[in-house]
């Protein structure tokens, strides 16, 4: 719980913000910023993102375990009922949704992935939205970059790419000038969602007032240039780029554009129609929100087009027929899967898809792990029994009840069912590994997926015993 020192440290600093936004003038009037100052007192609603295969529409009622109301620039976006806590519920274990600001989604938008295409994240932790890309990048065709610079923050991207449940991915961890050479003119799109003084955390008590000096704007404009400039390299003829800030400050948004269009040839901003109400005054085609007026913590988005015909070899997938391998780990067969090329390093065996590996002059990077050594014996990976692509398929599923779920993610063993390696699901949805004898399942959730409370049933659907 928050000392009472600490809320009033929190609620003095929130107060003299006013004085700092001066740094808006020209995207925002000076009435406005006292308007926004006032937002930055109260957290901003929460929102989720629903899993792909619901969001061609408003969400059914049910499909949710709370009332919701639509994110008007993100279809697959849903404002959460203030009563509720998203992240508390079995749907959200399950992987059915993500908890994401609402104001995050806005650079989904403008980056509109399609199924096939090869896409790069090149500053992608913790993951909200590189998992929003994997998903629209789907199971059968396309790729995934996920780039983070900072080693740190690699775990929880890896587990949010893992929710994801398709294996079409990538992990490395370079500056984006570092990359490896050979993603160069790669990629349909590439995402540039960059560091930045964040000061639309502000709200959220995730950054302090400094945020808003000049020294600190200033040098994260500069590094935000050399990153754009390097993630542009990225990009294939006819490609795109979306710069996205958590920030409000125009040093390091429109400015860090007009600056790049100055020194890159070939590139242009494009315009995105129903976007318009969102428009930044200062350059049309780039996209503000703000916490005052669409209730999320805020956002800068815009979209540029680099010039250009992209090569026929880099639109076709492979259609090729595949063969099964089966895995086999000690002496039991978990499942097969298809469509890999298998990397074993001492004590990780990861698989990359074979159409992917073949488009590479060397794989590189942490691709989807398959299965892991932590003593002498190989044991089959959790973010393999998350695998929800056509190019896996287990040995053996156990549907659970609404209450086996609940007591699953608990870590607790369940009742004895199938025996061996068993891929434990909720309404269709894999949970993670069984492993079961004659007297019980035991559980084998990893000890960082496992909850520290009881997940809720949802109050809109009926309980399946």
């Amino acid at each position: 719980m928050m000392s009472k020192q600490k809320k009033q440290h929190r609620h003095k600093q929130k107060a003299s913000v006013v004085p700092s936004l001066g740094n808006l003038d020209g995207v925002l009037s000076s009435s406005e910023q006292v308007v926004l100052t006032e937002a930055l007192r109260a957290r901003p609603p929460k929102a989720i993102r629903i899993r792909l295969p619901q969001a061609n529409g408003p969400a059914e009622e049910g499909s949710l375990p709370f009332s919701s109301e639509s994110v008007p620039w993100y279809p697959a976006g849903f404002f959460c009922s203030e009563t509720h806590q998203p992240g508390r519920f079995l749907e959200h274990a399950a992987g059915a949704y993500f908890i994401q600001d609402a104001g995050s989604m806005l650079a989904l938008r403008l980056l509109d992935v399609q199924p096939h295409e090869w896409i790069a994240d090149v500053c992608a932790a913790p993951g909200g939205k590189a998992s929003a890309i994997l998903e629209q990048v789907g199971p059968g065709s396309g790729f995934l970059l996920a780039n983070e610079p900072i080693r740190g923050r690699l775990p929880a991207l890896d587990f949010n790419l893992a929710r994801v449940g398709f294996p079409r991915y990538c992990i490395t961890s370079k500056d984006p000038e570092r990359l490896d050479p050979q993603w160069t003119k790669q990629f349909d799109a590439v995402l540039v969602d960059a560091p930045c003084t964040g000061q639309m955390l502000v709200g959220k008590g995730k950054q302090s007032l400094a945020a808003f000096t000049k020294s600190q704007v200033t040098h994260s404009a500069a590094r935000q240039q050399r990153i754009v400039s390097a993630a542009a390299q990225l990009v294939r003829p006819g490609g795109r780029l979306v710069y996205s800030t958590c920030t409000f400050a125009p040093d390091e948004n429109e400015d860090v554009i007009e600056t790049f269009l100055t020194t890159h040839d070939g590139w242009c901003v494009e315009t995105v129609s129903d976007l318009q109400p969102w428009q930044t005054p200062r350059s049309p085609g780039g996209y503000r929100l703000y916490p005052h007026r669409d209730r999320c913590a805020g956002a800068y988005a815009v979209r540029l087009r680099l010039m250009g015909e992209p090569l026929l070899n880099q639109m076709i997938p492979s259609k090729k027929e595949i063969k099964e391998d089966l895995l086999v780990v000690g002496e039991e067969t978990v499942g097969g899967t298809r469509g890999g090329y298998r990397i074993q390093q001492t004590n990780l065996l990861t698989e990359l898809p074979k159409d992917i590996e073949r488009r590479l002059e060397m794989p590189c990077g942490r691709h989807g792990e398959i299965a892991y050594r932590p003593a002498k014996q190989w044991l089959p990976s959790h973010t393999l029994a998350l695998r929800r692509d056509e190019y896996w398929r287990p040995c053996a599923t156990h549907e659970l009840s609404d209450r086996e779920a609940q007591n699953f993610f608990q870590g607790l063993s369940l009742p004895a069912g199938p025996l061996g390696w068993v891929v434990a699901t909720w309404r269709g949805h894999p949970l993670g590994w069984l492993r079961g004898n004659k007297e019980r399942l035991n559980n084998r959730l990893p000890a960082s997926a496992r909850l520290g409370f009881i997940p809720l049933l949802s109050s809109l659907t009926k309980e399946n015993p």
